[in-house]
C-alpha cells in the first residue's frame, strides 16, 4: 500500500503574529545584562510553545537577540532547535559583539564554518580590527580556512590589513594558499611593505592566479588572470611594478586572455610602464 503524505490542514492556524513581535520586541528592552528580561522571556516562550507553536517560526526572534547583542536569548532559542545560517551569521557581522559569538559559540557553531560559496568564514571581516581578530584566533579560527574559491582570511588581510595584523595572521598561516601576493598588489598603501613580508617567507611572484585551484579557474579564467605584475600593470601601479621586475617578475608571461604585461601597458597607454616593460 503506498505511503500518505501528511499536510496540516490549510485552515490551520499559525502562531499570531504579535506574540512573535512581543517576543522580538523584548530582545530591545532595557540593558543588556538584566536578568528580567531573559527571564521575562523564558517564560513567554514557554507559554509559546504550550500553545502549540512551532519554535522554527520564531526565526525573526533569534534575528532580534543577534542584532541587539542578547546572548542568553540566543543561546536559549538555539538550544531549543533553532538552527543557525548565513543570515543570523551576516547580523552578527554588523553587531559586531564577541558576546553574540561567545553564544553562537558555545551553541555549538564552528567559528571555520563556510556561510557564503564566494566568501571566507567570519575571521575575514574582522582583518581591520587587531583584537577582534585576536579575539577568534584564540577560539580556533583559521586564517587558511578557504570557500568555493581560493579566498581566506589572509586574502582579505592582505588587501587591506595593517602589516602588523598580517604578521600575526602569517605566523598561524600558510604562504601557498589565498593568492596571497596577488591580493597583496591591490592594497591602497604599503604594497611593497607587504609584498616584501610575504615574498620573504617564500611566497612566489610568477604564478597565474588561480593556476593550482580548479574551481577558481573554472570559475574565473574568463576574466584573464595573470602574474602578480600584470595586475600591477593594469593598476598602473608603476613603483609596485618595478619592485616585482627587481625580484623576478618574468615580464614575458601571458595571462588566460593571451597577453603580456606589455601588452597591457601598450593598451591602456601608460608611457611609464611601457618604457618600464621595454627596458631591458
Amino acid at each position: 500500500m503506498a505511503s500518505t503524505t501528511l499536510h496540516p490542514p490549510t485552515d490551520c492556524p499559525g502562531p499570531p503574529l504579535e506574540e512573535i513581535s512581543d517576543l522580538s520586541r523584548l530582545c530591545y528592552t532595557g540593558d543588556i545584562d538584566v536578568n528580567d528580561v531573559n527571564v521575562t522571556f523564558r517564560n513567554r516562550l514557554e507559554e509559546f510553545e504550550q500553545k502549540g507553536h512551532s519554535l522554527h517560526k520564531l526565526w525573526p526572534v533569534l534575528l532580534s537577540a543577534v542584532q541587539s547583542a542578547r546572548p542568553e536569548i540566543i543561546k536559549l532559542l538555539l538550544s531549543r532547535g533553532l538552527v543557525m545560517n548565513e543570515m543570523y551569521i551576516r547580523q552578527a557581522i554588523e553587531t559586531k559583539s564577541k558576546k553574540v559569538f561567545q553564544a553562537i559559540l558555545e551553541s555549538g557553531w564552528d567559528v571555520n564554518m563556510i556561510w557564503d560559496n564566494f566568501h571566507p568564514p567570519v575571521l575575514a571581516c574582522f582583518v581591520d580590527d587587531l583584537e577582534f581578530t585576536q579575539w577568534l584566533l584564540d577560539r580556533g579560527a583559521n586564517p587558511d580556512t578557504g570557500c568555493y574559491l581560493d579566498l581566506t582570511p589572509l586574502s582579505f588581510a592582505v588587501r587591506r590589513a595593517q602589516p602588523s595584523l598580517i604578521k600575526i595572521l602569517l605566523d598561524r598561516g600558510s604562504i601557498d594558499k589565498g593568492q596571497l601576493v596577488h591580493h597583496a598588489v591591490e592594497r591602497s598603501e604599503d604594497v611593497i611593505e607587504v609584498l616584501q613580508m610575504l615574498v620573504s617567507r617564500g611566497a612566489l611572484i610568477n604564478k597565474i592566479q588561480y593556476s593550482e585551484h580548479l574551481d577558481s579557474w573554472n570559475h574565473e579564467h574568463f576574466k584573464g588572470l595573470g602574474t602578480p605584475l600584470h595586475r600591477a600593470i593594469e593598476l598602473r601601479k608603476l613603483d609596485v611594478a618595478q619592485y616585482l621586475l627587481h625580484i623576478g617578475a618574468d615580464r614575458g608571461m601571458k595571462d588566460t586572455k593571451g597577453r603580456t604585461p606589455l601588452d597591457i601597458a601598450r593598451h591602456i597607454g601608460n608611457a611609464d610602464l611601457i618604457r618600464l616593460l621595454e627596458s631591458s
